[in-house]
């Protein structure tokens, strides 16, 4: 699939990133620190679901954070199936760079330019609080964004305004009885601005009640993680010893082996050295001297 720049994209602007079950990517907790969770939640107008495409490239970006100001990033530069994705001041690194495909129908694919997986939910859950991941292309509605830009904040209340300011003038005709009900309008006018105003606050207090809640799961996740990555590098540990020990003992069989080789080779060239030997000869018994034996009989 052709690789395309999506061409909505603009350097000063702001977006938001929604799954397909319209929940967005945020910052977990409205964490400003290095290592913050990436995650889905819904939509409450909040910063720290809005992001910024920084270009990085020819069709490259870096995604960056507009509430902490930091990047999307891999943790650990992970390039494997399952790498989770957390916030990072901006650096030079591959594992802060992403592309966007356009599939044609309005969503795109956000792939890492360093292992070209997909920005990926973890299970493909639809909760809020679900994790995000990259994973191989696998063209499921989990590996889909819609990235849409944010609008201007508050603007049922410049509709709200014109209409106060033309209650006055409707009040200054005397001949029309509806002119004495342009208060009523008025009042309307501003009590509705009141009303689309007033949910806003309890719900930023969800907002920000919610993560908090959500914070122990996500904390619990991300030490799992790490316990996980530790047993990991402790099986790796274990399993390089024992193929350490495993050469040093065949290396000691070898030597061993080597050792009798020599020991057998020796005796069997002391063997060897021992038959070809020459034989010495029997010596032969002394001869008696007949003088003394003369004399002795002689004596007698």
């Amino acid at each position: 699939m052709k690789k395309t720049v999506q061409t909505v994209i603009s350097p000063d602007k702001f977006y938001t990133i929604a799954s397909a079950n319209g929940k967005v990517v945020e910052v977990a907790d409205f964490n400003t620190e290095n290592g913050a969770a990436i995650q889905l939640w819904d939509y409450a107008g909040e910063e720290w679901q809005q992001w910024s495409f920084v270009r990085a490239g020819e069709g490259v970006y870096r995604i960056c954070n507009r509430f902490t100001g930091k990047m999307l990033d891999l943790i650990a530069g992970g390039v494997v199936d399952g790498t989770w994705l957390h916030q990072w001041e901006g650096t030079s690194g591959s594992s802060q760079l992403w592309v966007l495909e356009n599939t044609g129908d309005g969503r795109v694919k956000i792939k890492s330019n360093l292992s070209g997986k997909c920005l990926d939910v973890v299970g493909m859950s639809q909760d809020n609080g679900a994790r995000l991941q990259i994973w191989q292309d696998v063209n499921g509605d989990n590996q889909l964004w819609v990235v849409e830009e944010v609008k201007a904040k508050r603007a049922s209340r410049k509709k709200a305004e014109p209409a106060d300011e033309a209650a006055p003038a409707e009040e200054a005709k005397p001949a029309k009885k509806t002119a004495a009900r342009k208060p009523a309008a008025k009042k309307t006018a501003a009590k509705k601005t009141e009303e689309a105003e007033a949910p806003k606050k309890p719900r930023a207090a969800r907002k920000k009640a919610e993560p908090a809640a959500e914070a122990p799961k996500a904390l619990k996740a991300a030490e799992e993680q790490k316990a996980l990555k530790a047993a990991e590098e402790q099986k790796a540990l274990k399993a390089a010893e024992e193929q350490k020990a495993l050469k040093a003992a065949e290396e000691q069989k070898a030597l061993k082996a080597a050792e009798e080789t020599k020991a057998l080779k020796a005796a069997e060239e002391q063997k060897a050295a021992e038959a070809v030997k020459p034989v010495e000869a029997p010596k032969p018994a002394p001869k008696p001297n007949l003088k003394k034996v003369g004399k002795r009989r002689a004596a007698k």
